[in-house]
């Protein structure tokens, strides 16, 4: 039997099921961290960045019975004065048992979990354990091995430069290298994104094709991908960065600057908490439209089957 219907329109003509790159889904990502599970995000920051160091100082205060942080901020010290304090001022034996372990450990706990939350939340999906942890094994499968070589060789061409003998490529390499290895981090955090996002949908498409969507759902947008994981390390360690440099070159002085330079660090974490939940919502809607675009595309391949076999 000859078949004579006219051949479907294409995905690729429909505005609504045409493949996305990601930047087009940054502006309805915009309430970022402003939402349930964000200010949870952001609250999961501020224990990971600054409780570790106010539980700190106060574990200071209470050993040596005072703390002279106000009258001695932007003094600094040694290497060799750290190895002292850390070898013979009894450090290591209390750290422990120290508040700055215990508050990154929890904070670090509540700024995973909130974020997979969000994330599965925004695409209407179930935020279970095991898809969050089995995303990640997902995630060392497919992703240590191309973003682990594209990093190490990143690092080592800056390397390379940097030993030229120019200044301006010295300082390239100084600041880059360890740029590459914070940009690697975030774009393997994208990977886990994607893949755990699979996983809470269901293997539909069995297990080989659900890492070849979530390897591909990266690697098909590079350059996009690869300005947001190099541009999102380089913005949530510059203002930290900057922060820490105004308050080294202007000292502390009195306990009213040291309260104005950690109300600036407060900002400041509050907003790389705000640009983490932003990232993940974007990723989350990145992902919600290509899997309706895969889903989309496996069914006008079926139809092309079946019309075959008429």
């Amino acid at each position: 039997m000859e078949f004579t219907e006219e051949r479907p329109t294409t995905i690729h003509t429909e505005d609504a099921l045409a493949p996305r790159a990601p930047w087009r889904f940054f502006r309805r990502a915009l309430p970022g961290g402003f939402s349930r599970w964000g200010w949870g995000l952001m609250a999961g920051w501020m224990l990971v960045l600054l409780g570790p160091v106010l539980g700190w100082a106060g574990h200071l205060r209470r050993a040596a019975g005072w703390s002279a942080l106000p009258s001695h901020w932007g003094e600094g010290i040694s290497a060799r004065g750290v190895w002292e304090l850390w070898e013979n001022g009894g450090l290591q034996h209390r750290l422990a048992n120290s508040p700055t372990v215990h508050l990154f450990g929890l904070g670090l706990v509540i700024v995973l979990w909130c974020g997979w939350r969000l994330q599965a939340e925004r695409v209407g999906q179930k935020a279970r354990l095991g898809s969050w942890l089995l995303g990640a094994l997902d995630t060392v499968l497919i992703g240590f091995l191309p973003v682990g070589l594209l990093a190490w060789l990143g690092d080592i061409t800056l390397a390379w430069l940097g030993g030229l003998g120019i200044d301006g490529l010295g300082w390239m390499a100084f600041f880059g290298r360890p740029l590459f290895w914070m940009a690697a981090v975030a774009a393997l955090n994208l990977q886990w994104w994607l893949c755990r996002l699979g996983r809470a949908a269901g293997l539909s498409r069995g297990y080989r094709g659900h890492l070849t969507d979530s390897l591909l759902r990266l690697w098909t947008h590079p350059v996009q991908w690869g300005l947001v994981s190099v541009g999102g390390a380089a913005l949530r360690s510059l203002m930290p960065f900057l922060v820490l440099v105004l308050a080294w070159r202007m000292g502390g002085g009195t306990t009213f600057r040291v309260g104005l330079f950690l109300g600036l660090q407060l900002v400041v974490t509050l907003f790389n908490g705000w640009l983490m939940g932003w990232l993940l919502r974007a990723t989350a809607l990145f992902w919600a439209h290509d899997a309706d675009v895969r889903n989309a595309r496996a069914e006008v391949k079926e139809v092309f089957r079946e019309a075959q076999a008429l």
